[in-house]
C-alpha cells in the first residue's frame, strides 16, 4: 500500500547516522534491551503533511494489477537518542554533518525519495538507566522530507464494445 513506509525512513535514517553516531535502533520495541557501549534510538514523532495529494495513474493493462497512486510530500520528525561515551561530540557531528552536502548526497544516494531538511540543536538528556547508573545521553530531532505514494487497487477498462439498435421515435 505505502511505497515508503515509516520502517523505511528510519532505515534509511539508520543508515545514514551509524557510521557518525554508532548502531542504530528503533524505538518502541517491546522486550528489547538497550544496547551496551555506543548506540542510537531512532523514534519517528510525527509525519506531517506539506503538500496536496496528487493522483497518479497506474494502469498497467491489466484489472488485476492496476492502481491509483495518491502521492504527497511529509516532513518526518525523527528523534534521535545518542547514548554512550562521546555521545555529546557524536551528536555534534551528527547535526554538523545532517543539513550539509554531504548529508544531502549521502541520503539521497541511499533512497532518492528521502531528503534531509534541518535538525534541532542537540541537547544533553541523562537518564538512569535499570541498574540506577547515570546514562549518557544527548538527543536531536532531525527533519527530513519524503516522498510518499499510497497505492490502491483501481478497475480500468481498455476496450469497449458498442453496438446500435433501431428506436422507434415518437414526437407529440
Amino acid at each position: 500500500m505505502n511505497d515508503f513506509t515509516v520502517d523505511n525512513v528510519i532505515d534509511v535514517l539508520a543508515d545514514y547516522i551509524e557510521p557518525i553516531a554508532g548502531v542504530c535502533q528503533q524505538a518502541q520495541a517491546n522486550r528489547v534491551p538497550m544496547p551496551k557501549d555506543q548506540f542510537c534510538i531512532l523514534t519517528p514523532l510525527r509525519f506531517t503533511r506539506l503538500s496536496t495529494t496528487r493522483d497518479i495513474k497506474q494502469d498497467t493493462g491489466s484489472p488485476s494489477t492496476s492502481a491509483m497512486g495518491y502521492t504527497e510530500v511529509r516532513q518526518a520528525d525523527i528523534q534521535v537518542d545518542i547514548y554512550g561515551q562521546g555521545a555529546g561530540d557524536r551528536a555534534i557531528a551528527l547535526e554538523a554533518t545532517f543539513a550539509s552536502s554531504y548529508g544531502y548526497d549521502t541520503i539521497k544516494a541511499i533512497d532518492a525519495r528521502l531528503a534531509p531538511l534541518y535538525s534541532s540543536p542537540a541537547i544533553q538528556a541523562p537518564m538512569i538507566d535499570a541498574e540506577s547508573q547515570w546514562q549518557e545521553r544527548w538527543t536531536l530531532t532531525l527533519s527530513v522530507q519524503a516522498h510518499i505514494t499510497v497505492s490502491l487497487r483501481q478497475d480500468y477498462f481498455d476496450k469497449a464494445e458498442i453496438s446500435t439498435e433501431m428506436v422507434d421515435i415518437k414526437v407529440n
